[in-house]
């Protein structure tokens, strides 16, 4: 018969502290790797309204795409629609009696595309989002539009390697209002942008209020029997859209994204988003 040895006391207790050790060990570990990671930056976008030029893109048949994001963990399967605006990385600069505060560009080539898209009608949700202009508290509507990342050109049909830009989310964007009674964001100072479409100056604008709320979204794809899965890239960024007032712009862009290549008709400025942090209220 087997014989096992003989624990004393102080060997339990000895090994029972090792085992504590080791866990805490672990868990420090855990922590340390969650507190390191970083995420690629998401850059102020400035979007204007646009149509594509016939044929367009490819827009994938209905059912076959599915979007997942906060408001959605189980995603939702939209109905895919018409160009509705064309983004760019925009450098943005803030104004104030002290001087100017420039946020630029981190990753100018990451344009968006943004496709109209109508789903199910979702429960209201209520959120604090905080960016540069503060925080606010907005009533979030039903999902209004599905934001590819897009290599852009003015000359010519983009040719590039892959058929999207790197490090930049899909996003979904749902519409906003204040909550009754709560303050609005206000703007710090004098605000001027310059994007691709104003290369040798930076245009003064005019905020107004808030208009859409973009999460970073998960987007599966599938078609002919395969599934391909686009993960989110950046967790944390979500991207609050005010309206804007006018900026220079061309007249036509090329864009090349998931959903094939196109011109695309620039036919007014809409948007200013901003990257922004949320937190989902009672």
């Amino acid at each position: 018969m087997a014989r096992f040895p003989r624990l004393t006391p102080a060997k339990i207790i000895l090994g029972i502290v090792l085992m504590v050790l080791s866990v805490v060990g672990v868990a420090v570990g855990v922590e340390g790797a969650s507190a390191a990671t970083t995420y690629p930056p998401v850059d102020h976008q400035l979007c204007y309204k646009a149509a594509v030029v016939p044929p367009g893109f490819v827009i994938p048949p209905a059912g076959s795409v599915r979007l997942i994001d906060q408001f959605a963990p189980n995603g939702i399967v939209p109905t895919i629609g018409a160009l509705k605006f064309n983004c760019n990385p925009v450098q943005k600069t803030i104004t104030t009696a002290a001087g100017s505060k420039v946020t630029p560009i981190t990753n100018p080539v990451a344009h968006l595309a943004c496709f109209k898209i109508t789903a199910p009608t979702k429960p209201p949700v209520k959120v604090s989002v905080t960016n540069q202009f503060g925080t606010g508290i907005l009533n979030v509507g039903q999902p209004q539009l599905l934001c590819l990342p897009t290599w852009k050109s003015l000359t010519g049909p983009p040719v590039e390697p892959t058929n999207q830009p790197p490090n930049l989310n899909h996003f979904t964007c749902y519409s906003v209002t204040y909550v009754p009674g709560t303050a609005p964001y206000k703007v710090p100072g004098a605000v001027s942008l310059q994007d691709e479409f104003s290369p040798t100056a930076s245009v003064p604008v005019t905020v107004a209020t808030p208009q859409l709320l973009c999460l970073p979204t998960e987007k599966i794809i599938t078609a002919g029997g395969a599934t391909t899965t686009y993960p989110i890239i950046n967790p944390k960024k979500h991207l609050l859209c005010f309206g804007v007032s006018q900026t220079p712009f061309p007249t036509t862009v090329f864009d090349l994204n998931q959903f094939g290549q196109s011109p695309v008709n620039i036919l007014k400025i809409k948007l200013l988003c901003l990257p922004s942090t949320k937190k989902v209220l009672p």
